[in-house]
């Protein structure tokens, strides 16, 4: 680590520096570069502090018992002195980081507790939250967050059930989602995650930045932009593959339906969460056909009546329910 500006220590010395002046100060006297310099600046101090008495011993005539008991004082008032500048070497950094522990609580809250605020999203909405920091997450429908009244110094964690984006603010301070069986830790970046519980992968995609996702269950992966990361719950794997076109991913955000290749049960989740409306399948043989398709800011009907244009199946309405049949 370079020496800190000689300007910049004095004005720590003298608690007249800036938060970030004084981290930058505080960090360099822990290196053995630092601990020397302070050290030395001590013996300074120390040796200005004996040259302040010398004019005691000119100009006149002193006994010799006098003289001796004199030095006999300094003596004992330099080994003081010594002793107190050890001590100085060490608590100066210990005064200077509590200073600037004080100075950063105020603002980041160090010992932050441990209460938490949950949102919960319900069906047929979503809602935008915007951290302290200035990050955002985006949640979709049937969504469930879990965030710290104030992040910690040392991390910035919030832990997901469901779906969101996120647009993370760049800090020193990893911001992490935790999910059930994985971390997906970032600094600054934009990606997609889906972990709903009645789903049996985890989808985690990168359009801006680099994330880590680290796991007991599975080797650490680092994704890069237009990665996507499947999780099997329950083989416990975790494959990563190139995907052109990842903002698709998060397309639900701008009021977009993308299907590609979907199974018709994960159309109807998805019609679930999207305008909380409840499905069953009145013949087991609709099961069998998936859907590619996309949508824009269509309600239900209409969407319904495009899907019925792909495959054999009808979806009709019966009060609060949707049944889905087979065209005869």
């Amino acid at each position: 680590m370079r020496m800190p500006d000689s300007l910049i220590i004095e004005k720590t010395l003298n608690n007249e520096a800036t938060e970030e002046e004084a981290r930058e100060v505080v960090r360099w006297f822990a290196t053995p570069e630092g601990q020397s310099w302070l050290s030395a600046r001590m013996d300074q101090d120390e040796r200005l502090i004996s040259l302040g008495e010398e004019m005691e011993w000119m100009d006149h005539e002193i006994p010799s018992r006098i003289m001796y008991e004199r030095i006999m004082r300094q003596l004992r008032r330099q080994r003081i002195r010594r002793i107190v500048a050890y001590a100085a070497a060490v608590l100066i950094p210990m005064a200077l980081a509590l200073t600037l522990f004080v100075q950063v609580n105020s603002r980041v809250n160090l010992l932050a507790d441990d209460k938490y605020e949950e949102i919960y999203v319900p069906n047929g909405e979503r809602m935008q939250v915007l951290f302290q920091d200035g990050s955002k997450a985006f949640l979709n429908a049937g969504s469930r967050l879990r965030y710290p009244r104030q992040f910690t110094l040392s991390e910035r964690k919030v832990y997901l059930e469901g779906e969101a984006w996120f647009e993370i603010e760049k800090s020193r301070r990893p911001f992490i989602v935790g999910l059930s069986d994985f971390d997906v830790s970032v600094l600054g970046t934009t990606f997609d995650v889906k972990a709903y519980p009645d789903e049996e992968a985890v989808v985690v995609t990168l359009e801006t930045g680099t994330i880590r996702l680290e796991s007991a269950y599975f080797q650490t992966h680092r994704l890069t932009p237009g990665e996507t990361a499947v999780y099997d719950k329950r083989s416990r794997r975790c494959e990563v593959q190139y995907c052109p076109g990842i903002e698709r991913y998060s397309a639900w955000r701008h009021n977009v339906l993308y299907f590609k290749d979907t199974p018709l049960d994960e159309v109807i989740r998805m019609l679930t969460r999207k305008y909380d409306k409840s499905f069953v399948v009145k013949d087991p043989a609709a099961l069998r056909y998936s859907y590619t398709i996309t949508m824009i800011g269509a309600d239900l009907p209409a969407v319904l009546e495009d899907l019925e244009k792909i495959t054999p199946v009808r979806f009709v309405e019966n009060g609060e329910m949707i049944e889905i049949w087979m065209r005869e």
